[in-house]
């Protein structure tokens, strides 16, 4: 799947954030995302992101906590330089392969993935199934996309600075 465009945003009505991923061949794929999924899920994607770019950076390093941070906003800062937050999410007229209505999950899946950051592996209880890879400037947008979408859902759930969150390359893990 070719990503091209990215939408977090939340939805007081349904109090969610809704996760909305467009393809480069037109397909669209709107997620909800609960506060206990994201709850569960942030902080991992957080520290898998965080590193990963560690790793990159200094691949045969030891970095102590303090060069970890410092390598992982460096990293940060330079993926988000590229990244494109001012062009409006295009929603209209796409084809939706899951189905109008966004997928709620029951499960994601987060592994790291040869030659991409990180992999989300999204299931719901009605059987749809959506693989996502994320490259590391992808991901780290959309850290930002889902910090910006968490201060304005006030859930009280604080975004962390990135590189504090979890060791480099966790295992895979299952959140459901």
């Amino acid at each position: 799947m070719d990503i091209h465009q990215i939408q977090v945003k939340y939805d007081p009505l349904a109090d969610r954030l809704l996760l909305q991923i467009r393809t480069r061949d037109d397909s669209l794929f709107p997620i909800w995302l609960t506060r206990r999924m994201v709850m569960r899920l942030w902080p991992h994607f957080r520290g898998m992101v965080s590193g990963l770019a560690v790793t990159r950076s200094a691949p045969s390093a030891l970095a102590v906590p303090e060069a970890r941070d410092m390598l992982a906003d460096a990293a940060r800062q330079r993926a988000l330089k590229s990244a494109d937050f001012k062009t409006e999410f295009n929603a209209s007229s796409a084809r939706q392969p899951l189905g109008p209505e966004p997928v709620l999950p029951t499960a994601i899946d987060l592994r790291p993935a040869q030659g991409q950051a990180v992999v989300l592996v999204i299931r719901d209880s009605e059987g749809r199934s959506l693989e996502l890879a994320f490259g590391e400037d992808l991901a780290h947008g959309l850290l930002t996309l889902v910090e910006s979408a968490l201060a304005s859902s006030e859930w009280g759930l604080v975004a962390q600075p990135a590189a504090s969150a979890e060791p480099a390359a966790p295992p895979a893990r299952v959140l459901n």
